[in-house]
């Protein structure tokens, strides 16, 4: 276990010496004892950093990191990992900073998620491991003790420690009751500490925050007094003069450094930033896992065509996928424009060497050798074109070309060519190549799996009709259900006293902003300190949603979006598409003062979005699936999008036994009036958007923090409240003049 600067629990030094300063204290060579839990839950609820105690609340233990390395896992699952987890840290970051600008960097992101020197966000594989959650240690914490006849407290600095002096058998004269102390302190700093008289005062000669060790009257001895119903009046004793102290301490890592920057010039902080909070160990505040999770892809193109190496492969995949015109020279052409140039010409050979070996690779099964030789001749290639040695293919869209090269600054969540790609492989992969193992299957053209009409041909003729006629109303071109679409979860760090970045202090009625700090978990007890990321894999079922395009051009025209083409959404998508960021700043409520125009990205997404989640509220009632537990994905240039059984543990086939049995219910529940109405009142209805009563999910399942959603869009009605006031009402897409 590591303690608040990282170090590994066995090596640990002394912190504090039993009884308040009487003992001496020794590295600790004891390996941790291991417990077997569910995958699911070690990469939860006893992830290393939480606090558990045994059944029949006999021991009170913290959870400890196991070097444990995940095998077989693919080189795109490897990458999209740190993708997401890069993007998630940026995300946590730039929450905290638009709140509170003047944030510490070192109290925002703990060291494995930022850069030391700019205290930017930043994550590097090598510090890191991917673990297999089959196994996690575990030792005594706090090893803080109180006597229940008289409340003399002792404190031990490790296991070892309390085996050379063990607690004894009389205390003060009498026959000793000792019990863990169940309350410790948290701060939001994500550190945690048994609960102590002692302070810490700010040392102006070292730089540090010195620990106080004994009372004024030199006694290191207290008593706890703990019978007050609230812990703002239990009270330390000293067992010397008598003296009385309440539980506040100070964290000393967030002293020093807050100290450190008012004492250069910096702001003033309140002891109210620095003081930890008393909590049981019980509590949830205690602990909160940071996890997420991603639908995984075998194509590493998912990853590759996203850096700046792969330029001129994405432009002419992105050619590929919306039909864009695209002239690009023959290898022939490149070929005698490089050997035609003397100082050039031994490089057309490299470029073919780099090919074979990729292809070499490949064919051995080395996927991470062939992505570095085909990296390798995707450098060689662009710096022909960029030298003018070959000249480059010709895009038939200047603006997506454009889209390309300032694409790097948009949020990643949002990236309509990083999405594009993704629902490219998405298909091929999910769909197309999954239909061939009955793994996927359209809904139109059901398998003897799916509903029993197969075999009646008169049955399926109707099955058919009905299902063809509910769809066509509610405006999709294809569904089909995922029987195994491959689902990662991972968790990655943890945090105290709040889930989120920000926690609001309440304190003599003053509430003021603090920043959460984003924390890895413990290192590995392995040589090179690595943090564990522990990683859960499984396959899930889905349904994916494709859009009729023709239909959407319609609801775009009726609702007098500007230059709604005539064809091929997905590549004016991408062509007007300018990045949302990454609160969705523009698209949140102004108290009326809205401004943003109609434009094709801004609904096209609305209108996906809130169809996704009226899909998510659908299954949810017909599966008995909790909403809670079902995910989404967009991908709004393809007029697409997914939802899935998003869980790590067994999937019992909830969503083909909801279309076998409620087919017919699910896809009319979502065009049904009461479904399209608030149920809290008009309230929500007669001013647009949307709330919890209505078409919201809760925020761990929403992929766009419930913004960009409004049931008008489905429905009619009033506009949601970030476009002008004179934008006129909204038609519904479900609206029968439209179908």
């Amino acid at each position: 276990m590591a303690d608040t600067k990282g170090k590994d629990w066995r090596t640990a030094p002394t912190r504090r010496p039993a009884a308040f300063g009487t003992a001496r204290s020794e590295p600790d060579p004891l390996e941790p004892p291991t417990m077997s839990r569910s995958r699911v839950q070690i990469a939860g609820s006893y992830a290393p950093g939480v606090l558990m105690t045994w059944e029949g609340g006999k021991g009170i233990c913290r959870s400890v990191p196991l070097a444990n390395e995940a095998k077989d896992l693919k080189p795109a699952t490897i990458a999209l990992i740190f993708e997401n987890l890069s993007d998630s840290v940026t995300n946590w970051r730039d929450r905290v900073i638009k709140v509170l600008p003047d944030a510490l960097p070192e109290l925002v992101l703990d060291t494995p998620f930022r850069d030391s020197k700019s205290g930017e966000a930043r994550v590097e594989r090598t510090d890191f491991q991917m673990t297999s959650p089959d196994k996690v240690g575990y030792v005594p914490f706090p090893l803080l003790y109180r006597c229940g006849i008289c409340g003399s407290t002792r404190e031990f600095d490790s296991v070892a420690d309390q085996a050379r002096q063990p607690l004894p058998r009389k205390c003060n004269g009498h026959e000793a009751r000792w019990t863990q102390v169940d309350v410790v302190y948290v701060h939001w700093s994500g550190d945690i500490e048994p609960l102590s008289p002692f302070n810490f005062n700010f040392d102006p000669q070292t730089g540090t925050a010195r620990p106080i060790r004994m009372c004024t009257c030199g006694s290191t001895s207290f008593k706890l007094r703990n019978d007050a119903p609230v812990f703002s009046e239990w009270r330390y004793i000293c067992e010397g003069c008598g003296e009385t102290r309440s539980l506040k301490k100070a964290n000393p890592e967030v002293l020093t450094r807050l100290q450190i920057q008012q004492n250069d010039g910096g702001r003033a902080f309140q002891w109210i930033e620095v003081n930890m909070l008393p909590v049981s160990y019980r509590a949830n505040s205690t602990f909160y896992v940071q996890r997420t999770s991603f639908i995984v892809f075998e194509d590493s193109a998912v990853v590759e065509l996203m850096t700046p190496k792969r330029r001129d492969a994405l432009i002419t995949r992105l050619a590929q996928i919306h039909d864009i015109p695209f002239a690009e020279p023959s290898d022939d052409e490149i070929r005698e424009s490089v050997e035609a140039d003397p100082a050039r010409a031994g490089e057309w050979s490299e470029y073919e060497t780099y090919l074979n070996m990729a292809r070499n690779a490949e064919e051995a099964g080395r996927a991470e050798a062939a992505r570095r030789h085909r990296d390798n001749a995707g450098e060689q290639r662009g710096a022909w074109f960029n030298d003018g040695i070959v000249e480059r293919g010709r895009l038939g869209s200047p603006a997506v070309l454009q889209a390309i090269a300032v694409r790097e600054d948009w949020t990643r969540r949002y990236d309509p060519i990083r999405l594009t790609i993704q629902h490219d492989a998405f298909v091929r992969e999910h769909i197309e190549q999954a239909m061939t193992r009955h793994a996927a299957v359209d809904v139109m053209n059901p398998d003897i799996a799916l509903t029993d009409v197969v075999n009646d041909p008169a049955r399926k003729a109707k099955y058919q009709e009905k299902v063809g006629s509910l769809l066509g109303h509610i405006g999709v071109e294809r569904l089909v259900l995922v029987r195994g679409l491959p689902i990662c979860e991972f968790s990655f760090g943890y945090t105290r006293v709040s889930a989120t970045p920000i926690y609001k202090r309440e304190h003599n009625g003053m509430s003021v902003d603090m920043p959460v700090r984003l924390k890895a978990f413990d290192p590995l007890p392995i040589a090179d300190n690595k943090r564990p990321i522990y990683v859960t894999q499984q396959l899930n079922e889905a349904l994916y949603f494709k859009l009729d395009e023709a239909r959407v051009l319609r609801w775009l025209a009726a609702n007098q979006i500007v230059d709604v083409p005539k064809d091929d959404v997905g590549r004016t998508y991408l062509e007007r598409y300018d990045d949302f960021g990454p609160f969705l700043e523009v698209f949140k409520d102004r108290e009326g003062m809205g401004g943003y125009p109609r434009t094709l990205p801004a609904y096209v997404y609305l209108l996906l979005h809130t169809l996704s989640h009226q899909m998510m509220h659908s299954l949810a009632d017909t599966s008995g699936v909790d909403r809670d537990g079902i995910g989404e994905h967009i991908f709004p240039a393809d007029l697409a999008f997914v939802i899935y059984r998003k869980g790590m543990t067994p999937d019992l086939g909830n969503i083909s036994a909801m279309w076998r049995n409620y087919s017919e219910s699910f896809l009319k529940r979502t065009l049904d009036p009461r479904t399209l109405r608030c149920g809290s009142g008009n309230l929500c209805d007669s001013r647009g958007g949307a709330c919890p009563a209505c078409v919201m999910v809760s925020e761990v399942s929403c992929i766009a923090s419930n913004l960009l959603l409004s049931r008008a869009v489905l429905k009619g009605g009033k506009g949601p409240e970030w476009e002008p006031k004179t934008a006129p009402n909204l038609i519904g897409f479900f609206d029968p003049k439209l179908t």
